[in-house]
């Protein structure tokens, strides 16, 4: 028996997980507590400690056993990926065939186990949780439980695919998996994932009680007599399958093979017992995590969690930012408001008159009530975020704000008005930071009584789902308030990439020079409707001219023209034409499409006005375009626009929609010998 030990001396001495006995109403515990990491991620050590503390377990034959975190706001994270760094297939196979076993000897523990969910458990942290016979979650606002391995290229490996659907049933398992969604404690217990929802205070107290009560689990298929009968009867399950198939294949066209797979170890497991479907989870993940999809998309997630602290290289230390001021609360505006007081940050915000701040605080508590609905936030805190914003048509309030962001129209007049009001009322270390897409920041901060606390923060539309904030660092900025602008992104929830100043920064700049070449195939003959097609099944989410039409051709034309006339190239000049016509876009009277109803189809004054017959074409659209977009990129890092490959691979992915499994552009440049 292993005994809970006393006072370790290091680290290397502390297990990652540990049996304590039980106490005196029968129940013991396995504790786990990686000693050398934040969360607990998996790796050899632990599975190793934990097989151990299971085989304590199963020799002191408690009256139950209750599995906990020793961390204080986190139950389990899944594998450590860098142990899938340079693995092979036949590796990455082992790892998933261990922690199979060690999870299938705590699932044939003898006695009734339960997991103390009190705080995230994803992954394999989940899987350890469905490994376990019951299933109880504190009520906090960070615990979440899913399965999000296929948003990596992988799949569950470690029974995933198996226990889930045994226990809530196909349909339900398949949009868990598929979708790499993430419940809400709440969410987890009306799916039927987790038994009971508790106030953390009381959670192992709850997971006691239930461990002498709650009995072994059976593999029940579901809730509902339809959802057994679509899991454990072969004609339906496979219609079922065959739907999901054809749903997944629509969804990803191909790009991303982990969804199927995981279709397949469902499918095999039901079939053919569990034993097949956990070889063929093993099998498939193996082949998965060395695959150059899977590599590269584990190589963003952890160069987005690396980037989080690596941002701050070089820079300044970071004021604290507890209130944000928001001047404009236009679309723009009002995500960066929301996102700030879903931070837990106070807002006050500012527009041209009364009934514009109270049709941009409607649109935040529309956002926030969104939210809520679809289990982001809960519904409690949904009421607290709202109450944290108000505003006004002037600047009262704005005196004790620590950082206020503009977001007003995109001219540089405008926005140099806007800083010098802010300058008369703010303290002197309030950091002022512009929303920009293109317009060079210290061009905006030129007059201004104090441009060293001016930044760029470039938000991307729609904020409240966009995962990238562009901040710029123009010449002479002070680094601390460059820090402070980076540290507001991350309290955001955002990932931030630090570029220099300039027309366009980095992600307009490259975004725009693609585009540009996108219209000079038009003026060679090329068809809108290819262009676009041929994007998009190179696996862009849109295409370069549905995307003007979308943003609108005005904003495009900005955008174009500020970046053209810094690098003395032609501006888009088609844009400005059809603009000329009444064309301003998708919601304006259309662009390069005309519009009705969910129809779209090409404008033919395009054509008219660039006086080309469009033409059938025979391929090499896409690869052009994608190299354009990836030699501008290189020239940001060549020029000093671009701090790293690291930065410039994630403002692609996270901002620009740059193919996920092509890893970004730097790592598409590096496969494919571009220079």
């Amino acid at each position: 028996m292993i005994a809970e030990r006393a006072a370790p001396t290091s680290p290397a001495e502390t297990p990652s997980a540990r049996f304590v006995p039980a106490d005196g109403t029968g129940i013991a515990r396995i504790v786990i507590d990686r000693p050398d990491d934040a969360v607990n991620s998996v790796d050899v050590r632990l599975l190793d400690d934990l097989m151990h503390a299971i085989a304590a377990a199963r020799s002191a034959r408690p009256r139950g056993l209750v599995i906990a975190s020793g961390k204080a706001d986190q139950f389990m994270a899944g594998a450590d990926l860098s142990l899938l760094r340079g693995a092979s297939q036949q590796d990455a196979e082992r790892a998933s065939r261990r922690m199979q076993e060690v999870l299938e000897e705590l699932a044939a523990l003898p006695f009734t186990t339960v997991a103390a969910i009190n705080g995230p458990a994803l992954g394999g942290g989940f899987e350890l949780a469905l490994a376990c016979d019951r299933r109880v979650m504190a009520d906090t606002p960070n615990a979440r439980v899913g399965l999000t391995e296929v948003r990596l290229g992988l799949i569950p490996a470690a029974g995933g695919t198996q226990r889930l659907v045994r226990l809530i049933g196909l349909p339900r398992a398949l949009d868990l998996i598929l979708g790499a969604r993430q419940l809400t404690p709440k969410r987890a217990l009306r799916a039927g994932v987790v038994d009971e929802v508790v106030h953390p205070a009381v959670l192992l107290r709850a997971t006691g009680e239930v461990a002498l009560t709650g009995g072994k689990a059976s593999a029940r298929g579901g809730r509902t007599a339809i959802e057994r009968a679509i899991t454990w009867l072969a004609p339906l399950r496979a219609v079922a399958l065959s739907q999901a198939r054809k749903r997944t294949l629509a969804e990803t066209r191909g790009f991303y093979p982990a969804p199927l797979r995981a279709i397949d170890a469902v499918a095999a497991g039901l079939s053919r017992g569990m034993a097949a479907g956990l070889e063929e989870e093993s099998r498939a993940f193996g082949e998965l995590a060395t695959s150059q999809t899977g590599r590269n998309l584990t190589s963003l997630l952890v160069r987005t969690l690396r980037q989080r602290r690596a941002a701050f290289e070089g820079l300044g230390a970071a004021r604290p930012v507890g209130r944000v001021g928001v001047v404009g609360l236009g679309f723009m505006g009002s995500g960066i408001a929301q996102s700030a007081a879903v931070a837990g940050m106070t807002v006050r915000a500012r527009d041209r008159d009364a009934a514009a701040v109270a049709k941009g605080i409607s649109s935040i508590r529309k956002l926030t009530t969104e939210a809520a609905r679809k289990g982001a936030i809960e519904r409690r805190e949904a009421t607290r975020v709202t109450g944290r914003v108000s505003g006004g048509p002037d600047l009262a309030g704005f005196r004790h704000a620590d950082l206020v962001i503009e977001a007003v129209f995109e001219e540089i007049g405008a926005k140099r008005a806007v800083i010098s009001e802010l300058e008369a009322v703010l303290r002197a270390d309030a950091v002022i930071a512009s929303n920009t897409s293109a317009l060079p920041i210290g061009e905006i901060a030129r007059g201004a009584r104090h441009p060293e606390r001016i930044v760029g923060m470039h938000f991307f539309s729609p904020v409240h789902k966009m995962p990238l904030i562009e901040v710029v660092r123009p010449a002479g900025a002070d680094p601390d308030a460059v820090a402070t602008a980076v540290a507001t992104a991350v309290a955001f929830g955002k990932t931030p990439i630090v570029v220099g100043d300039g027309p366009g920064f980095y992600t307009t700049r490259v975004l725009s020079t693609m585009i540009a070449d996108a219209f000079a195939l038009v003026g060679e003959g090329v068809a809108i409707e290819a262009i676009d097609r041929a994007m998009t099944e190179f696996g862009w989410p849109v295409g370069p001219l549905q995307l003007v039409d979308e943003v609108g051709l005005e904003v495009a034309a900005h955008a174009g023209e500020t970046i053209a006339k810094a690098r003395r190239m032609d501006g888009p000049g088609i844009v400005a034409s059809l603009a000329d016509e009444g064309f301003r876009g998708k919601a304006r009277g259309g662009g390069f499409y005309l519009y009705e109803g969910r129809k779209r189809t090409a404008n033919p004054r395009v054509y008219a006005i660039l006086g080309v017959t469009p033409r059938a074409t025979t391929g090499g659209i896409a690869g052009r375009l994608t190299t354009t977009f990836v030699r501008e990129a290189q020239r940001c890092l060549e020029e000093g626009i671009l701090r790293s490959a690291d930065e410039g691979d994630l403002g692609a992915v996270l901002g620009l929609g740059f193919p996920p499994f092509l890893g970004g552009p730097f790592t598409y440049a590096r496969e494919r010998g571009i220079s």
